[in-house]
């Protein structure tokens, strides 16, 4: 007879989600509806994120240099002082940026845990709505699982098409957030507010938002109907946040 406890995950099934989130969903789904386990998503989204941030670093600070200056010069507070103080304030905040780009890196896991932990509770308010049989434990588990593609595979693609263009071919925020292949090329002179909001209907977070949705249903049997809805009020929701991000963009 087995002494082994079900309930105890161990690192295979773990490691077996963060593969099979990319190439067979439904038994990652499976596994995480039993043992709702999620270290080691956690640590693979967080790594290929770390590591897409900092090759895309060059491409950050280009954008950056070239569209920040420009910005703080029309703001009126700036715009009233002389000239040798608007250089002074505009070398200082270029200084400040160039400084967080470089470090930026460092929030991307805790940015991970802080978007299961959203993610999550939509959900399992969608799951009281609609009477399913998922919890916070469950949704978070499989929020963090899904970020192995809407964060991890992500970032690296998005560094490799910064490094294949080249850091001087993005000269505004809104460029940067619409490289990755999405609704952004529908609209190609879309700039700031329209342009941050459609790069976030990108190909990898599109389909992070139909593993969500897939996911709660079959983790924590949601219906389609409840499932679909908190996942692409998750998805606007984060384009609305990259829209006011990107308005000065």
């Amino acid at each position: 007879m087995s002494t082994s406890d079900p309930a105890v995950p161990s690192p295979r099934s773990g490691l077996l989600n963060v593969a099979d989130i990319i190439i067979a969903p439904n038994a990652a789904f499976d596994r995480l509806r039993q043992v709702p386990t999620w270290f080691w998503a956690f640590v693979v989204a967080s790594l290929l994120a770390i590591a897409g941030s900092l090759l895309a670093q060059p491409g950050m600070q280009h954008a950056l240099e070239v569209s920040l200056p420009a910005q703080l010069a029309a703001d009126p507070n700036i715009a009233k002082l002389s000239p040798e103080r608007q250089q002074t304030q505009i070398a200082a905040a270029l200084k400040m940026t160039h400084v967080m780009t470089q470090i930026g890196w460092i929030l991307v896991p805790f940015a991970i845990l802080i978007t299961g932990v959203i993610q999550a509770l939509i959900l399992t308010v969608a799951n009281a709505i609609a009477k399913g049989e998922g919890d916070f434990k469950k949704f978070f588990a499989l929020s963090v699982t899904v970020s192995v593609v809407g964060v991890g595979l992500y970032t690296i693609v998005y560094a490799l098409i910064v490094l294949v263009r080249g850091p001087s071919s993005f000269e505004s925020m809104t460029a940067l957030q619409t490289a990755v292949p999405g609704l952004g090329l529908l609209v190609p002179g879309a700039h700031g507010a329209l342009g941050g909001f459609l790069g976030a209907f990108n190909i990898f977070f599109l389909w992070a938002t139909a593993l969500l949705a897939l996911g709660a249903m079959r983790v924590g049997r949601l219906s389609p109907g409840a499932a679909w809805s908190a996942s692409i009020l998750i998805l606007v929701f984060y384009a609305l946040f990259a829209a006011f991000g990107a308005r000065n963009g």
